[in-house]
């Protein structure tokens, strides 16, 4: 929570914000040469500036009205204008436009020339004349002749003859131009232009009178509102304690504001507790009315700003002056009827309490009340939250620094200079503590005895008698091959022997060398042809090459189809033998060595290491996910009945010591080196 707030120069200041701020006060006759003078903005027309100068709503930009219109009628009975208007200059508090409008009254039966009414051609051109005069810097008036026609729907035209004439004068305050009035004189004037300037140039000064009226109005206001703050401190300065002073503080507020309960709550563990309540000497804090009075406090501290209930049309019509009530309503139904105001206690700009002030429905506070109500509460909180910190025991001190040193390590105060420091800690921890070297890789266990079984030869599959995860020996049938096929074409290449034998023993009969060769040579290619076939009958059943477990063969799907020898059907493996082949990148290869000793971490069991221990490097690296990798093998160093190949997991190699700066900038460097060829 909050602990802080403002002193007495700040929050007399502040109390008179927007209102005639920029002459410091200073009187008419004093110099302005190191005072800047009363700007457009020292105008009060906004109900948050009449607030703050004490002023009822309204009233402020009431009284600015009714002194424009005046001081505009007075100019032109003075210059024997018709009519005319003020033009104020922009500022902070309002934009520039009209500031009053004047047109001298038409006698009865007579139809009026010009009306500023109905005309809006005529008005515009007025202002921005005038906004051509409060923009000169030189602060001369101006003066143009202008030609309208009467009651006609070419009015505002240009004619051939002048019939009016504009004068604008500024209106000066304290050397600088606020607006200008903008009068309208029916020609021939019996006035000269040069003594209408004048006359309306010394009607203008009251404006400046005005505005130093307003000025010493704030003034005064704000010196009775630090006198009655002054005067509620020292009274509950008697207290010897903070209770006695909260007590005290409630009593005064109630007496001079004329309430009919006041109550305040200070900061405890991070929530609002009920502190004091004028006419209690003893707090029931379990009781109804407590709770509903504590809640009150948390929504006006949940704000974090003061909240009036029930709120004014005014603040209702305006967003950004609109409050969450809820609780106040509830405290208002339960324990009232009511009408509250709730203000935060500050100390140095942190929240530390909240004072809730109750008034009987019929007497609601005023808003002018309100100014005087925050400047009381910037003074109540850090006096009473000083005497609360006095009060406190030695281990009570004790609790509190500890909670304020915590505080001051992860709280959200002095974020840069606390990222700083944190980076100072992690880079010296990351460049002298030493942490052991790791040559981190993806690596995957497999089988260290395997044979991969083809078909014998092109043809049919007949039939499969294994099954992945069965258990062969050596010499067991896992399947066998159509061999029709291959009988036929073993009984053809006899019955082909026999013939070629007939005409070989013809032709040697008949002493015929030539044709005895030829079929000497054809038997042999039969007999050839029938050893082929002879083979490929005796391999007709396919066999387990070696003792081990299936792990690949549902082929139960190609039974009766063609499969060719470059298509694998079984797979088997000793799963007693296990070796761990690692991923390692190509960065950290070299750093990689036969005999080198580190642990993986399987997938499937991420808490289980098991140790491990290079034995081969394989010479040539390959692509795998775009980036070269090598095929580094490893045997286990203790055993896992649980571990089965084809498992995936972590391996990390051990590489003597090394730091955790050089561990996270090595990549990066060398990257960089590799990229700059540094």
């Amino acid at each position: 929570m909050n602990t802080g707030a403002k002193t007495t120069s700040q929050a007399a200041s502040s109390s008179q914000a927007g209102v005639g701020r920029a002459n410091n006060g200073m009187a008419p006759g004093e110099d302005r040469a190191s005072t800047p003078p009363p700007g457009p903005a020292a105008i009060v027309t906004t109900r948050a500036q009449a607030a703050e100068a004490g002023v009822a709503p309204g009233d402020a930009a009431a009284q600015l009205q009714s002194f424009l219109a005046e001081l505009l009628q007075r100019q032109c009975e003075l210059a024997g204008a018709i009519g005319g208007i003020i033009y104020l200059a922009g500022s902070a508090a309002r934009p520039g436009g009209l500031g009053a409008t004047f047109m001298v009254p038409t006698p009865p039966g007579q139809r009026p020339q010009v009306s500023l009414a109905t005309d809006q051609t005529l008005v515009t051109r007025m202002c921005r004349i005038g906004e051509e005069v409060v923009a000169d810097p030189s602060g001369e008036a101006k003066v143009e002749a202008i030609t309208l026609q009467p009651d006609g729907p070419s009015r505002g035209m240009y004619q051939a003859t002048t019939t009016h004439r504009l004068l604008a004068c500024p209106l000066v305050a304290a050397e600088q131009v606020h607006g200008a009035s903008v009068l309208l004189l029916v020609l021939p004037s019996p006035i000269e232009p040069a003594e209408a300037v004048t006359l309306v140039r010394l009607a203008g000064g009251a404006y400046e009178s005005f505005i130093w009226q307003q000025q010493c109005m704030v003034e005064a206001h704000a010196k009775t509102r630090l006198r009655e703050t002054l005067e509620l401190i020292d009274a509950a300065q008697q207290g010897g304690d903070a209770e006695t002073m909260g007590s005290l503080f409630c009593h005064e507020l109630q007496r001079r504001f004329g309430c009919t309960r006041v109550s305040i709550g200070l900061v405890r563990q991070g929530r609002l507790r009920l502190a004091a309540v004028s006419g209690a000497d003893q707090l029931d804090r379990r009781g109804g009315a407590a709770e509903s009075i504590e809640s009150a406090m948390e929504e006006c501290a949940d704000q974090d700003v003061e909240v009036v209930y029930p709120p004014t049309p005014e603040a209702e019509a305006n967003p950004a002056g609109r409050r969450v009530t809820r609780a106040h309503a509830m405290l208002s139904q339960r324990h009232g009827p009511a009408a509250i105001v709730s203000l935060p206690l500050r100390v140095e700009g942190d929240l530390v309490g909240v004072v809730l002030l109750e008034r009987e429905p019929s007497d609601p506070f005023p808003p002018a009340a309100v100014p005087l109500l925050r400047l009381v509460a910037e003074f109540i909180g850090p006096a009473l939250w000083t005497r609360r910190l006095a009060d406190r025991g030695v281990l009570a001190v004790v609790r509190d620094r500890a909670m304020e040193v915590a505080l001051a390590t992860v709280g959200p105060r002095h974020t840069a200079a606390k990222l700083v420091g944190l980076a100072l800690i992690l880079l010296l921890v990351g460049s002298l503590i030493p942490i052991p070297g790791r040559i981190t890789a993806e690596c995957e266990t497999d089988a260290a005895v395997s044979r991969t079984i083809p078909p014998p030869y092109p043809g049919f599959l007949q039939s499969v008698r294994v099954r992945p995860g069965d258990r062969v020996e050596k010499g067991d049938v896992l399947a066998a091959m159509d061999v029709s096929e291959v009988q036929l074409e073993l009984d053809k290449a006899t019955s082909k022997l026999a013939s070629l034998r007939t005409q070989r023993d013809d032709a040697m009969g008949k002493h015929q060398l030539g044709d005895a060769a030829i079929a000497s040579a054809a038997i042999e290619e039969s007999n050839a042809e029938i050893k082929l076939f002879e083979d490929r009958l005796s391999r007709g059943q396919i066999r387990a090459p070696i003792s081990g477990v299936l792990s690949r063969g549902e082929i139960e799907a190609l039974q009766g189809a063609r499969v060719e020898p470059t298509t694998p059907l079984f797979e088997i493996v000793d799963p007693g033998r296990l070796v761990v082949t690692l991923r390692v990148r190509e960065r950290d290869i070299g750093r990689v060595s036969v005999g080198q000793e580190g642990a993986i971490s399987p997938t499937a069991l991420p808490g289980e290491r098991l140790k491990i221990r290079v034995t081969r490097i394989r010479p040539a690296a390959e692509v795998v996910k775009e980036s070269n990798v090598y095929f580094v093998e490893a045997e286990l160093l203790e055993e896992a009945a649980w571990l089965k190949p084809g498992m995936t997991g972590t391996a990390r190699l051990k590489k003597g010591w090394t730091t955790m700066m050089a561990t996270v900038l090595g990549p990066v460097i060398d990257e960089a080196r590799l990229r700059l060829w540094w």
